[in-house]
């Protein structure tokens, strides 16, 4: 059973909610789609740890994730919807931004807890035009979390701009994301904008939720934890044959000395890999073709490009290749993979290739 958010608000203005008022308090009950009410744990209804109002906040803090419920029959992440009257901005997918990996430093009242994982970005306007309502979001959301049954870990504003606060506020500056749509985060301070740390565990997996209004718009950012997963595989002579034997040659990223035909140690790695592919494979026969980006002369990155498939050459001659099965040439900025005109295609550009003939 998806929970889905429907409490009704008639318009986004303030005029409308103080007309309003009185009756969402005994609607809401009827109009929120949530699970029955039942006794909490004592975890979840446990009151968020407060700091004295003269301590200096922690800049690391811990969560026991043995005290946090595990919700059932909430639906799917982002977990939330808009209210009537409201909408989400730029919504795809539910979200106004995604990203696949990220950070969010979460501020637990006696210092940051860091998490990492699939962030997704929901910022809320209202529907109709009017201006946006901070009130009816505010009671919408806490209402709709509240039943949720998630734990709550924090709720107030963010530590005073003094100079005991520097160090954490600082760490706090890190919620700024880049997207598509321009940049989103979390304000770190003022009183108009407070903030509500959450918590839950849903299907295996681990959940913080911050909320942030003001009166211009609502925020919630939630984070699907998760470790780091390393994607990046040693290039192999198995990887190197595959696209030997797919395409005639095989796109290396052979890293030297700059402005030099020196080997690293990583870049002797994958000519090792190389010797390894023609040891096991005694009628291979290739041509190593060095290209470089077109920063500097022409004549220059040619003979660097030259001097650098020679290196490789010789490198492997010298480990018992037979030098009838090698060719080196270098092409310098004649063959680009892409137009040079970033610093990403530039490194795109600046490669090794093998081709068989």
């Amino acid at each position: 059973m998806a929970l889905t958010l429907t409490l009704i608000l008639a318009a986004c203005s303030k005029e409308d909610a103080d007309d309003k008022v009185a009756s969402t308090s005994t609607d809401n009950a009827a109009t929120t789609s949530a699970p029955a009410e039942a006794a909490k744990p004592a975890a979840e209804s446990a009151k968020p740890v407060e700091a004295p109002a003269d301590a200096v906040p922690n800049l690391s803090a811990e969560l026991d994730w043995n005290t946090i419920p595990d919700l059932k029959d909430i639906g799917n992440f982002p977990f939330f919807t808009a209210p009537h009257g409201l909408k989400i901005n730029n919504e795809k997918d539910g979200l106004s931004e995604f990203f696949d990996y990220e950070k969010l430093e979460n501020y637990t009242g006696v210092g940051i807890y860091t998490t990492e994982g699939k962030l997704g970005i929901l910022a809320f306007d209202c529907a109709d035009g009017k201006d946006f309502n901070q009130r009816l979001f505010d009671k919408s959301i806490d209402d709709f979390i509240d039943k949720m049954g998630a734990k709550q870990i924090f709720k107030g504003e963010y530590p005073a701009n003094e100079t005991k606060n520097a160090a954490i506020l600082n760490k706090l500056e890190e919620n700024m994301w880049g997207g598509k749509h321009g940049s989103n985060g979390l304000v770190r301070d003022g009183s108009d904008s407070p903030i509500a740390v959450y918590a839950f565990k849903n299907n295996g997996k681990n959940y913080m939720v911050d909320i942030q209004s003001n009166s211009a718009q609502g925020s919630i950012f939630i984070m699907e934890l998760k470790a780091f997963e390393q994607t990046i595989k040693k290039y192999t002579a198995e990887a190197i044959k595959k696209e030997l034997d797919t395409s005639g040659k095989a796109i290396l990223n052979i890293n030297f000395d700059t402005d030099k035909a020196t080997l690293k140690p990583d870049g002797q790695k994958v000519v090792d890999e190389i010797l390894t592919l023609l040891n096991e494979n005694p009628t291979f026969k290739i041509s190593i073709e060095g290209h470089t980006d077109n920063t500097g002369a022409a004549d220059h990155n040619k003979k660097l490009s030259a001097d650098r498939a020679n290196a490789v050459m010789y490198a492997l001659a010298g480990k018992g290749i037979d030098i009838e099965r090698l060719k080196a040439v270098g092409f310098g900025a004649d063959k680009p993979l892409a137009a040079n005109d970033s610093d990403d295609n530039k490194a795109k550009n600046r490669r090794v290739e093998l081709v068989k003939f």
